[in-house]
């Protein structure tokens, strides 16, 4: 192999004891490496043990050889411990074995590590290599060397020339859904500004021709919509149904679709129900069904690629996977530099508390609540990231917090005898050093930069790396979190309440009011102080505290809402407001939940803009019968029947497929109403469907779902004047003629 140079895109196990790298080359091209590669795993226990295990180690055939080596098994440990590596001759057989060795040592006395790493980002790791950063490999006697230019450190780092396809699909349309079941009829693709589009001959010959198609083109990235179902699978599944499965090859190397084509996954996190649509790996392309790709849809291409640089993924896992899982292979990665074993089950449970001791420990942020009401003149302050900075700053990770080697650290957790450790630095601040550096650089160059599209670019990146510093948080209590420990949990929870508390003192020192406080920010008010005063205070905040703080602006008003239940209590993240740059800030509203119909939202962002000209509380509260005529005037086109259903849908996620639910939810029905029409839904999955009559006894009568609608479709004026008023009101927190109901006359309602 001659020296090669250029951007990793790609790279999966091939044959056993392969690894397949793909780069991308500055010419444009799109070159194979193939490098010798063994995963290996390791078992940990007693000396005896292991040695009786080597002897059984003969007979098994997907074993290619062992050997004593010392290495870490827990982050608490100081020094090393003897542990048998175990080199698998094929990396595929890696899990099997490990069953069979936890089998042969009665599963309780060896332990073992390295199993679960996918081998690619394990390659990664050992290579010290990052996906899309500039590379040479050249061959030697013991394989493929490799050579990084470039570093994940980097911020202005050069990209590789990426070619992107854009792939669309139509069908007959006979079906009123969409499902794996409708005949092609045309496929649009666009690559490098020109479109082609694939009409003529059978179905077959049109999938065929896509073939040949991305084959001539030969795109790095193959962009879909992405939606109930994926795009590749209804291809692959039409390729099935006309006999050209095998033919039918849109990655790099000649790997068809499987045969048997199977669902998404339905998964739980944080108390709600998600679901993702299997993924189809293209070898040595990227494929982005754009709708389901969290970190894409969120932060575009830059923030994928910097995601995958900085946390050693390939792109195309980077696609498929969590962020929780992204900043957890950045996490392995720094364990695999220092010989850290990667537990493939945890072993180490939580310390027992008293009932005392956990009311005292397991509590979240602080909370200020706010008064509702209209205020002018109101600052507000956040720290930015302020609990990945406490993390980083006061050292916390799971094997500092409570070591054995100093317990008379002067490091304590605030309200708890939690001793920090002294002598080293835990493996999540090393790991959060890196994000917070550069995302800081990058919202510097973002609000530095000139030209709009280089605002974009730092301003993707920045969001990219913000959403795993939110992980690296969570991710210390969640209980299967590699390196995860609730104690750290909890310490950076106490760290975060000391803190505002502190904020607090310091805020009223200076003759400030707090409005409200939530965790970590604080909005303040003081009538008489200019802007330059609010920026002294931040600055003396971050002085005091080491802590990032800025300023966000100051309020020409903000409204903080009361709860719908109990009127006399305020609701602590709903509210909204103006800044006196015009800028408006809203949260919690229905504007901006994704279950509001969109004319309903719509009816609310035009209400607050007529409020927002107001320049201070006096004048809110001056503006609001014109925002009420706003609202009136929506509320005509409802009961006038001007308005088009498909504004009127409410989107809901099924918690769990929709044959399994007991009652006849509006969310259930809606789902099976498509399931009738062909299209399989299950537990994650979100469904849109329209109020057709709401009091109506048939619960298939009460809602259409949104698909199904018809030109001839009408909608519950009533309900949805009802939700509209609702919403309305909800605005102010204060009583209006907003709150007064209206009569829909009953042959509107029908």
């Amino acid at each position: 192999m001659e020296k090669i140079e250029g951007w990793i895109l790609d790279l999966h196990p091939g044959h056993a004891g392969e690894m397949t790298i793909w780069v991308k080359t500055r010419e444009g091209s799109c070159l194979q490496v193939v490098d010798q590669w063994y995963p290996a795993l390791y078992v940990a226990g007693i000396k005896d043990d292991l040695i009786r295990l080597t002897r059984r180690l003969e007979a098994e055939s997907s074993v290619l050889g062992w050997r004593f080596v010392e290495r870490y098994t827990r982050l608490e440990d100081f020094n090393p411990s003897e542990v048998l590596e175990v080199t698998v001759a094929d990396g595929s057989r890696l899990r099997s074995l490990a069953q069979e060795l936890l089998k042969l040592g009665g599963y309780g006395r060896l332990r073992l590590y390295n199993v679960d790493v996918p081998p690619e980002q394990m390659y990664l790791y050992e290579k010290n290599l990052s996906p899309l950063a500039y590379v040479k490999a050249s061959a030697t006697q013991e394989g493929v060397s490799w050579e990084l230019n470039d570093s994940p450190e980097s911020l202005d780092y050069e990209l590789p020339p990426l070619r992107v396809m854009r792939l669309t699909v139509k069908t007959e349309g006979k079906r009123r859904v969409e499902s794996l079941q409708d005949i092609i009829t045309q496929i649009k693709a666009q690559v490098d500004g020109e479109a082609l589009e694939l009409r003529s001959g059978s179905e077959a010959e049109r999938l065929l021709g896509l073939v040949e198609e991305v084959s001539r083109r030969d795109p790095d990235i193959i962009l879909t919509r992405g939606d109930s179902f994926s795009t590749l699978q209804f291809l692959a599944r039409r390729a099935l149904v006309n006999q050209v499965l095998s033919r039918f090859v849109l990655g790099r190397e000649p790997r068809p679709f499987p045969p048997s084509l199977g669902q998404g996954v339905s998964y739980q996190s944080y108390g709600r129900v998600y679901y993702r649509p299997r993924s189809y790996q293209l070898r040595g392309r990227v494929h982005i069904e754009a709708e389901n790709a969290s970190i894409y849809h969120d932060c575009g291409l830059e923030g994928l690629i910097e995601v995958s640089r900085t946390c050693r993924m390939p792109p195309r896992r980077v696609v498929n996977t969590t962020i929780g899982t992204c900043m957890t292979s950045l996490q392995l990665y720094q364990a695999v530099q220092e010989k850290v074993l990667i537990p493939w089950k945890k072993y180490e449970a939580e310390a027992f508390k008293t009932a005392w001791e956990l009311l005292l420990a397991d509590r979240g942020g602080f909370i200020f609540e706010p008064k509702p009401g209209v205020y002018d003149h109101v600052g507000e302050i956040d720290f930015s990231s302020m609990y990945p900075y406490l993390m980083w700053s006061r050292n916390i990770s799971p094997e500092t917090i409570g070591c054995s080697c100093c317990p008379d650290s002067k490091l304590q957790v605030p309200e708890l005898d939690y001793n920090i450790c002294e002598k080293r630095t835990g493996i999540v601040p090393k790991v959060l050093r890196l994000l917070l550096t550069k995302r800081s650089a990058y919202k510097r160059m973002r609000d530095e930069a000139q030209e709009a599209q280089l605002r974009r670019r730092y301003d993707q990146r920045q969001a990219a790396l913000k959403w795993i510093l939110v992980c690296c948080f969570g991710y210390l209590g969640y209980r299967n979190a590699r390196f995860g420990k609730i104690d750290a949990h909890i310490a950076t929870c106490s760290f975060a309440r000391s803190t505002l508390l502190e904020t607090a003192r310091i805020v009223e020192d200076r003759g400030f009011e707090i409005m409200h406080g939530i965790v970590d920010s604080l909005w303040v008010r003081k009538l008489a102080a200019s802007r330059d005063e609010y920026k002294d205070l931040c600055k003396a905040i971050e002085t005091r505290l080491r802590l990032p703080v800025s300023f966000e602006g100051l309020y020409k008003w903000i409204v903080f809402l009361r709860s719908r239940v109990h009127p006399e209590a305020p609701v602590l993240n709903r509210y909204y407001g103006v800044f006196e740059g015009g800028k408006v800030k809203t949260r919690g509203i229905e504007l901006q939940r994704s279950d509001t119909p969109r004319f309903i939202a719509a009816c609310q962002r035009a209400m607050i803009e007529v409020l927002a000209e107001a320049p201070d509380a006096e004048g809110f509260r001056e503006r609001v019968p014109e925002a009420v005529k706003v609202m009136e005037r929506y509320r005509a086109l409802l009961m006038t029947r001007q308005v088009d259903p498909v504004d009127l849908a409410i989107e809901r996620r099924l918690s769990r497929s929709p044959k399994e639910y007991a009652h006849n939810v509006v969310q259930g029905v809606a789902a099976r109403q498509l399931e009738r029409e062909g299209l399989t839904l299950s537990a994650g999955q979100s469904v849109k469907y329209v109020i057709i009559d709401a009091g109506n006894p048939n619960p298939y009568r009460r809602v259409l779902a949104a698909e199904l609608i018809e030109p001839d479709t009408g909608y519950d004026i009533y309900k949805y004047v009802e939700m509209l008023e609702a919403s309305a009101s909800n605005l102010f927190p204060f009583p209006t003629n907003a709150d007064h109901k209206v009569d829909c006359p009953p042959h509107l309602a029908a």
